[in-house]
């Protein structure tokens, strides 16, 4: 007997009802980090989301942007120095 494999859900302890997944969200360069920063700002004027949360999650937003571009600025640097040694 073959059983199907669902994904593991999170139960809401209030009302017994799975809490919906949550989107992935892209965050792979530094413009998927602005268009994410943009909807929290806009969620948060709108009253969707509170103030200090969204300056929580600003904050990881802007972190994840250094580093980004840490690591853009860092792959630069490598092939710039790969040319001036050929």
């Amino acid at each position: 007997m073959s059983r199907e494999k669902h994904p593991p859900v999170t139960i809401d302890a209030a009302t017994g009802k799975p809490d919906p997944t949550p989107p992935k969200i892209k965050l792979s360069n530094i413009e998927d980090v602005r268009r994410e920063m943009a909807k929290i700002y806009r969620e948060a004027r709108s009253g969707k989301l509170d103030i200090s949360d969204a300056g929580r999650l600003a904050y990881v937003l802007t972190g994840i942007g250094k580093l980004i571009e840490v690591e853009v600025i860092e792959k630069r640097l490598i092939d710039l120095e790969r040319k001036m040694l050929k």
